[in-house]
């Protein structure tokens, strides 16, 4: 089985990142696995960095440097068209934080041959204890919810990006990711599309620890703010529709809690905005 890697770096040295280091200690070690990966290291910073691939023999490795910064889903997409032309049958998504461990390279190096209705395979996330992914899709509180259980999801779910293995023949078919969706909800949009397609995902039973990403409006900036927002109405519009009335709820309370709690009042009346546009 022939796997394409992808890590998408912002304004991360690689050797410092812990996505790297941890393959550096569990798949680099691997030397019998390696000659059937392609690692991408598509760095989004604004300053190109000095890396030689051939400092690590053994394994294949190619730095693309963009500092547009467009976000994963072009990162992703470059990586889904090397992945065509090099003969991969899996693309492995990463973020440069994720922390790797022996049993999630094995677990992903042999991964067992799946009914090709199966188009990505995932791992368990915990944070502080907590599984975060992946969860059920038919609520807006998941977290609230009944976790999967690992083996093969029938019923849709929706998992992070970083660490999810996805095949590249369903990519063909939907036409690779979503640009619409640059950053933000991307997952979300990645696997409401499995799910839509009559495709499956198989969850195994490894576990990574993550750290939950919350949003703390004292450190967010309104443009960034604006751009997760956007992308999270967009997909409540056009995709995830069963659920837009009850989002359409939850963010009038949104904006309430931030009119009340929120110093930045621009972040308020962003979301004031955007939810009478609706």
């Amino acid at each position: 089985m022939k796997i394409t890697m992808v890590i998408v770096f912002y304004k991360q040295n690689f050797e410092e990142s812990k996505t790297f280091q941890t393959l550096k200690s569990t798949l680099f070690s691997k030397k019998q696995s390696v000659n059937d990966i392609e690692l991408i290291l598509y760095d989004n910073s604004p300053l190109k960095q000095d890396f030689n691939p051939l400092t690590y023999e053994g394994i294949h490795i190619s730095y693309i440097h963009d500092s547009r910064n467009l976000g994963i889903a072009t990162a992703y997409n470059h990586a889904w068209s090397e992945a065509k032309e090099n003969g991969s049958q899996w693309l492995l998504l990463l973020d440069h934080d994720t922390e790797l461990t022996d049993a999630y390279i094995n677990g992903v190096l042999n991964t067992p041959n799946l009914a090709v209705d199966v188009a990505a395979v995932v791992p368990k996330i915990s944070s502080e204890k907590t599984m975060i992914s992946p969860v059920y899709s038919h609520s807006l509180r998941p977290l609230k919810e009944v976790r999967p259980e690992t083996g093969l999801q029938e019923h849709p779910v929706m998992a992070i990006n970083s660490g999810a293995l996805i095949r590249i023949d369903f990519l063909n078919e939907i036409g690779g990711f979503n640009e619409k969706f640059p950053l933000d909800y991307l997952d979300h949009w990645l696997f409401f599309e499995i799910y839509e397609k009559g495709k499956k995902v198989w969850l195994i039973d490894v576990i990574l620890e993550h750290e939950l990403s919350v949003m703390d409006y004292s450190r967010v900036s309104l443009h960034r703010y604006q751009g997760i927002l956007d992308s999270e109405m967009s997909f409540y519009q056009n995709y995830k529709k069963d659920l837009y009335p009850s989002y359409r709820t939850q963010l009038t309370k949104r904006f309430l809690k931030q009119v009340l709690t929120v110093k930045n009042k621009k972040i308020a009346m962003y979301t004031f905005k955007r939810l009478f546009s609706m």
